[in-house]
């Protein structure tokens, strides 16, 4: 027995040893070390939620594991606790949106191979790094934020010195808008409800409402025959439900309107609460037709603005932006960077008081204006003297934090093995 005993406590020992030559202790936090492998984990995990690796550097990854633990360790000096559930709630939370940026699970899974993390270590280290957050703002309210008062001659010099880098408004203009929807028009949806009672007739004569389905049906279930599987109550929009579960087996329905389109439904089964049904769906959408309808009816909107008529008043009578047509389509004031991107070259193309060419994308047609120029010019100290508060307050707020931390590590014994 005693035998036995040694061996184990030999091959024990051996593997500490062992351990010992592949990791080691890389730095040293009072009483807590920190080993190469914990290093090499929190690189891989902080690379797993989207950090760019290439700036992780060994160096500043250790430096802030080090601050955490000071952090964590002055937190339970002062009793300082976060709610476990709340953390693990926002950790998950955090987790689900990570993985939803894959393509699919196993692609995430891959993807923590490569880091050589698990999907329970990545979620431990998340609510560690929560907790840490957490930790961290409670310290600074205490010892830092506190401490901070930021007077008005303060905000005042730091204006006077900057204001010609920090306090430069560019230029701005009011931009307005005409939005106009590519509908279908009543001649559109007149030719849809004629081809599909022309389907129903030949339903009625005795054609094939699989072979009509797979030929003339706009919904993907066309490539099944129109067949739709088996489905119960609740399950599809409700006209076509109740027109559905009306019939008997092999019955054809009259043409049904959805927010679709334009049905015919056919029952072919019953099993309990269940149905079985296929239909032919014909979807009423703008065609070309429509589109070149549009497109001509914006074309002499922006004439009649060139002529001189009032883009706001034509916005009120044109325009579908239910946002801003009661204003004129005024959509406010906008600097170049901030106009909308996908329109940017044109609009800073045309000149100031001059509507854009007809603009249409994905079923929408457009017509700009910037108009109501104002000049770049530096802004007056009471226009941004909550934002220069608020600028001065971070930077205090940072430069304490860096005092308080070198006074923490001072007091703690720290010893680097990197």
């Amino acid at each position: 027995m005693k035998r036995k005993v040694i061996i184990m406590l030999f091959i024990m020992m051996f593997a500490m040893l062992s351990a010992e030559v592949m990791d080691r202790i890389v730095a040293k936090v009072g009483t807590e070390i920190i080993l190469l492998s914990d290093l090499q984990k929190q690189i891989s995990q902080l690379a797993s939620t989207g950090i760019d690796p290439q700036i992780l550097y060994p160096e500043n990854v250790l430096g802030q594991i080090i601050e955490q633990k000071l952090l964590v360790q002055k937190a339970k000096e002062l009793n300082i606790a976060a709610d476990e559930d709340a953390i693990t709630k926002y950790a998950e939370r955090y987790l689900n949106d990570i993985k939803s940026r894959y393509p699919s699970e196993a692609d995430f899974q891959v993807e923590l191979r490569k880091m050589n993390t698990t999907q329970r270590e990545l979620l431990k280290f998340l609510a560690d790094q929560i907790r840490e957050n957490y930790l961290t703002e409670q310290l600074i309210e205490k010892y830092i934020s506190s401490r901070i008062k930021i007077t008005e001659p303060e905000m005042r010099s730091f204006y006077e010195t900057s204001k010609d880098s920090l306090a430069v408004k560019p230029t701005t203009w009011e931009l307005s808008l005409i939005l106009r929807e590519i509908r279908p028009s009543v001649e559109t949806q007149e030719r849809i409800i004629a081809e599909t009672e022309t389907l129903l007739e030949k339903l009625k004569a005795g054609e094939d409402f699989a072979a009509l389905a797979e030929e003339y049906s706009d919904c993907p279930s066309s490539q099944q025959g129109g067949d739709l599987g088996y489905f119960k109550r609740g399950m599809m929009v409700k006209p076509f439900e109740d027109a559905a579960f009306s019939l008997s087996i092999n019955e054809i329905s009259e043409i049904v309107q959805s927010n679709f389109g334009y049905h015919i439904i056919k029952l072919t089964d019953r099993r309990g609460d269940e149905i079985r049904a296929s239909h032919i769906l014909k979807i009423v959408q703008a065609g070309e037709d429509d589109s070149d309808r549009e497109r001509a009816l914006m074309q002499e909107i922006r004439d009649r603005i060139v002529a001189g008529e009032s883009f706001g008043d034509l916005a009120r009578e044109y325009s579908f932006d239910t946002n801003s047509k009661d204003d004129g389509g005024l959509l406010g004031e906008f600097g170049e960077q901030d106009l909308p991107e996908l329109f940017l070259p044109v609009i800073m193309a045309s000149e100031v008081g001059v509507p854009t060419e007809v603009l249409q994308n994905e079923g929408l047609v457009y017509i700009f204006i910037r108009e109501n120029e104002s000049v770049a010019r530096i802004f007056e100290y009471d226009e941004v003297k909550d934002q220069l508060k608020d600028y001065l307050f971070q930077l205090r707020q940072m430069e304490y934090y860096d005092e308080w931390m070198q006074e923490a590590k001072s007091k703690a014994f720290i010893e680097y093995k990197l």
